[in-house]
């Protein structure tokens, strides 16, 4: 008997949890009662356990709980968004706490406010030599009046154009014909381009120049002008000296008689001598220049005492250069 009651009971403990189930399916109420009554048991539990977990911080004490604060360090800045971070009201990427301009966007550089640009010429202050006079970027913010690509702060001549190499000042021109005197060559007399500033030769300068080309002769086989010549030579000179522009280039040359290469040598010795002669009569020696020719450059055949002589000359050119 004994035996059977043991066996009861551990029959009737096994088949509690089970026996539970179906009295509840059998009581709905009773079950919806008994699952309030474990719910409030729960709540009551957890109170007196609670302790204070990250979900419940506000680490900057911004009002923003730290599950929700994007800026969870930042909340003593000052005012902040829902999402915790300082304001930003000019969306300038500087917080309004240390933003100068809160209104108004600018770089970090200036405290959040814009650059100043007191001409309004596009090129802010800071880069702005000039700035209360308008100027473009590349002169930085200087202006150029005369358009000559040197900005006025280092023109000396600001309403003229000029050159760097003076200064911005145009180039002088003392004889006021256009041509500037480092080109000129009479800078003290006006002239025409064509002469390099020097004025075109008088009527009577031109024939002088005509005789002097033609009557330019020399004894036969040596470097000695006929006397013949010396006249039209004087006229010469005195054109040159009255055109200070003005220079002279001499080509010797020769008939056919006697040796090529000795030819040659009095070709030159002949353009020498007309050289020297003007020279013996103040026109400087920078003035001329010379050179032979032989008898490779006759001007008329040589089958005659009157061609030969005709190709015993000495051909005059004048320059501007």
């Amino acid at each position: 008997m004994k035996n059977k009651v043991v066996l009861f009971v551990v029959l009737l403990t096994l088949s509690g949890g089970f026996l539970t189930n179906f009295l509840q399916a059998q009581n709905p109420k009773r079950t919806a009662k008994l699952r309030s009554d474990d719910r409030k048991r729960a709540r009551q539990a957890s109170s007196q356990k609670h302790e204070f977990t990250p979900h419940d911080k506000d680490t900057d004490a911004d009002g923003v709980l730290d599950i929700n604060d994007k800026c969870p360090f930042m909340g003593e800045r000052g005012k902040v968004t829902p999402f915790g971070c300082p304001e930003d009201k000019d969306l300038d990427g500087i917080f309004d706490s240390e933003d100068a301009c809160i209104d108004k966007q600018g770089p970090k550089e200036n405290h959040g406010c814009p650059w100043a640009d007191t001409d309004e010429d596009g090129v802010y202050d800071k880069d702005d030599e000039c700035i209360t006079v308008k100027g473009p970027p590349e002169f930085h913010g200087c202006p150029d009046q005369d358009s000559d690509g040197i900005p006025d702060l280092l023109d000396n001549c600001p309403k003229e154009k000029g050159t760097w190499a003076l200064k911005g000042c145009p180039p002088q021109d003392s004889d006021k014909d256009g041509i500037p005197d480092v080109d000129d060559l009479c800078p003290l007399t006006a002239g025409i381009a064509e002469l390099r500033g020097c004025p075109p030769l008088k009527p009577e300068e031109k024939e002088a120049l005509k005789r002097a080309f033609d009557n330019l002769l020399f004894e036969t086989g040596k470097d000695v002008i006929i006397e013949s010549s010396y006249s039209s030579l004087n006229d010469l000179a005195k054109v040159m000296m009255n055109n200070p522009g003005m220079k002279l280039h001499l080509e010797g040359h020769t008939d056919d008689v006697g040796d090529i290469e000795a030819n040659m040598i009095l070709s030159r010795k002949r353009a020498g001598a007309v050289e020297k002669y003007l020279e013996d009569r103040s026109i400087s020696y920078t003035r001329i220049t010379s050179e032979g020719f032989g008898q490779t450059r006759p001007k008329m055949p040589n089958n005659s005492d009157g061609n030969r002589k005709i190709n015993r000359r000495v051909e005059m050119m004048l320059k501007y250069e």
